[in-house]
């Protein structure tokens, strides 16, 4: 599918797949199918064991059909993403939601059949001894859970008060946590600019190459050096003559004899640099991301503050009020004006009443100031054989202007000699104004309006917290006239629009959720608490983040939104089972059929959570290239993973008490109304629905429940004949 949706095998995509939630929903079937092949009766034996697997797959088959399609779905919000984010986290999104489909079909036909054929001696045999390992430890573990469970329900209101009122408390804190677009990405080498003095000529900024390049090289770690200054080959990519963009290959950091890491490696040649170069600023940043930036946003910067109007001088005043307030706010860093200054240009304005009365036009005088100071060509010249066409030959052109000692200055320029009509020679200086005046070197528009761009990188800091602050600041203490307009883009403008768009996404995707459930279920109490799981998982999520130092960003998100689909199947197989137990017994209380549900679903609850949690265990720790943006995203799913798994096996039982309350029963299966359309042909009738006190129960008779047990039979056929296999 991978192959087919045009998806490579890549660090994007594989890089952060959990292959333990791949295997979750095999772990429930195959653990549900041996737990009752140990219970099995004699006259369930007397079914054969083809027939008596097929029942216990069909036991957890809809709930695991469900859990793995809401896991997927819980995937929308990534599917949404667009820009870099989506380049960032589509692959994996659906590479694991193929291998999760691809193994929720393997666990509804070909596990049930590995288990007949491996365990059909044991089934068949009159003696056969223990179907399990004996495993003291979680036998411990189970006697020791199941107490727990007893002493908790007992004290339900209390348990659930404290739990909910930390994961309320933490989740204010999470409110409060940094933000940023992306974490800083390390793609191995990086880019270095340097900003010289505006004015600087290209063959003074040539000068100073050799010797960055000498700085840069002596230190060991560095591979390979591409300098480049004023404009590129193809003219795609013209840099001011105060700008040089240096690109520094490394060594593998294995081959790194001396201990440093890259970020003291890059402050030490920061230092290097400002010391031996007074007056240069020096900018560091990553190639790919820079591309990515500049193409789509226009600038390589965290964040830009871009300045629109039409007076270029009310601009720039307005734009150093903000670099002014930006170099004195804490985690400001390589911040500076984008576009160059104004630089001195000679200005030169023609008398036309004076020209006139010598009777010299205009045009001429301005014909003569271009050929004298600029240049003006005067013939061409052909190269090749004079019998070649001239289309085929070369064509040059001859040029003239004065010799640099009469153009070089403004007195020069003065004296440049204009002959009138009457043959007299008046110098420049009588028929023109001429003067030095400071002038805008290049004008830049974004969406057709003048721009100028302040720009900075954050540092040390949140960027949502940073141009929180200062928009704050530049509000009070710049004054922004009718006709011009500030606004605030870079990476933070990528951070606002995915913000936005998750906070649609998001509530859409729960609400999808909450009517699948409902589907399942056909009771807003069993949803309630199914969907309790996943405050539960954001709790660890937030004091994951919180205890690594790591801001909120894109991948933190990606993390928490994979939580949803995972933490919900727990629930899921949780309130299920309850509820099977519920109705099988008419008689239990809701409580027992909570602590029976809790211990019994102990194992496949702590295998699926484990095998998810410990397969993300690697991602947390990466720390090779590309790993920067995998490693919040493996990080909040541990931490949420972790909690789920404590609060689902401690709170979900007395939280099924409260919400269930104690004096509902179970109505018999089939009793609800049926899925209507295509629809009824693929899924299953809900098993159980819940009544209240006022309504009557008739018990289920044999003759009924042979017919209900014949209907799910069939309709659980048509699942399998819809995936293409034949059921006898």
């Amino acid at each position: 599918m991978m192959n087919s949706s045009g998806i490579s095998a890549s660090l994007l995509s594989l890089g952060a797949v959990d292959f333990g939630i791949v295997v979750d929903s095999a772990v429930v079937m195959v653990e549900n199918i041996m737990r009752r092949y140990k219970n099995a009766t004699p006259a369930e034996k007397q079914k054969g064991i083809v027939r008596f697997t097929y029942d216990c797959a069909t036991e957890v088959g809809t709930e695991v059909l469900f859990a793995i399609l809401i896991i997927i779905l819980a995937y929308l919000p990534i599917f949404s993403f667009e820009r870099i984010e989506g380049r960032l986290f589509k692959p994996m999104a659906f590479t694991l939601s193929f291998a999760i489909f691809g193994a929720l079909l393997f666990t509804m036909t070909v596990v049930p059949v590995l288990m007949s054929f491996f365990y059909r001696r044991y089934f068949e045999s009159k003696n056969p001894g223990p179907i399990e390992w004996h495993n003291p430890v979680y036998e411990w573990v189970e006697r020791k859970y199941e107490k727990i469970v007893h002493y908790l329900v007992d004290r339900s209101k209390k348990v659930v008060m404290i739990a909910f009122t930390g994961v309320t408390g933490l989740l204010i804190v999470g409110a409060c946590l940094g933000t940023e677009f992306l974490p800083s990405l390390d793609e191995g080498g990086f880019t270095l600019r340097l900003y010289f003095p505006v004015g600087i000529s290209l063959p003074e900024a040539k000068k100073f190459v050799p010797k960055i390049r000498g700085m840069i090289y002596k230190n060991e770690q560095v591979n390979m050096i591409l300098s480049q200054y004023g404009r590129n080959d193809d003219g795609t990519d013209p840099l001011p003559p105060n700008r040089l963009e240096i690109y520094v290959g490394l060594k593998d950091y294995k081959n790194w004899n001396e201990k440093i890491t890259k970020e003291q490696l890059l402050i030490r040649m920061r230092n290097d640099l400002e010391e031996g170069l007074p007056g240069v600023k020096v900018s560091f940043s990553q190639p790919i991301m820079d591309n990515l930036s500049e193409a789509i946003m226009g600038t390589i910067a965290d964040l830009a503050v871009f300045v629109s109007g039409q007076d270029l001088k009310e601009m720039r005043h307005i734009s150093q009020q903000i670099l002014d307030i930006v170099s004195k706010m804490k985690g400001a860093s390589e911040y500076g004006i984008e576009q160059e200054g104004p630089a001195p240009q000679l200005v030169i304005r023609l008398k036309r009443a004076v020209a006139a009365r010598y009777g010299i036009n205009i045009s001429d005088i301005q014909n003569v100031i271009e050929a004298a100071v600029g240049m003006e060509p005067i013939s061409y010249l052909y190269e090749g054989p004079m019998d070649t066409p001239p289309k085929e030959r070369a064509l040059f052109g001859i040029a003239v202007r004065f010799a640099k000692d009469y153009r070089q200055s403004a007195r020069e320029i003065a004296n440049i000699p204009i002959i009138s009509p009457k043959g007299e020679r008046i110098p420049l200086s009588e028929l023109a104004e001429i003067t030095q005046e400071d002038s805008p070197t290049m004008i830049f528009r974004q969406d057709g309006k003048r721009t100028i761009t302040v720009r900075l990188n954050v540092r040390g800091r949140d960027q949502g917290g940073f141009v929180a602050e200062l928009q704050e600041k530049v509000k009070k203490e710049v004054k922004i006239p009718e006709g011009f307009e500030v606004r605030y883009g870079g990476q933070y403008e990528n951070l606002a629009r995915v913000g936005k768009q998750l906070a649609i996404v998001i509530p859409v995707t729960i609400g999808i959720i909450f009517g699948l459930l409902f589907m399942l279920y056909r009771n807003l109490k069993s949803v309630i608490v199914a969907l309790s799981c996943i405050p539960l998982s954001l709790l660890g999520g937030i004091y994951a983040l919180l205890g690594r130092g790591y801001y909120f960003n894109v991948s933190a998100g990606v993390g928490f939104i994979s939580l949803f689909g995972i933490a919900t199947m727990a629930g899921i197989l949780f309130v299920s089972k309850a509820n099977h137990l519920r109705h099988d017994d008419i008689m239990m209380s809701v409580r027992e059929a909570s602590i029976l549900s809790a211990v019994s679903q102990l194992r496949p609850r702590l295998m699926t959570m484990l095998l998810a949690l410990l397969g993300l265990i690697p991602a947390t720790m990466a720390s090779g290239v590309g790993s920067d943006v995998q490693r919040p995203l493996a990080t909040v799913m541990v931490g949420g993973l972790a909690s789920a798994l404590f609060l689902v096996l401690t709170v979900m039982p007395s939280l099924y008490i409260l919400v269930m309350g104690s004096k509902e029963d179970v109505k018999s299966k089939g009793s609800s109304k049926s899925l209507s359309g295509d629809y009824a042909s693929i899924y299953p009738e809900p098993e159980y629905s819940f009544i209240s006190d006022d309504e009557e129960y008739q018990a289920p008779t044999e003759k009924s429940k042979k017919k209900l047990k014949s209907n799910k039979d069939k309709k659980l056929k048509r699942i399998f004949s819809f995936l293409g296999f034949t059921v006898g």
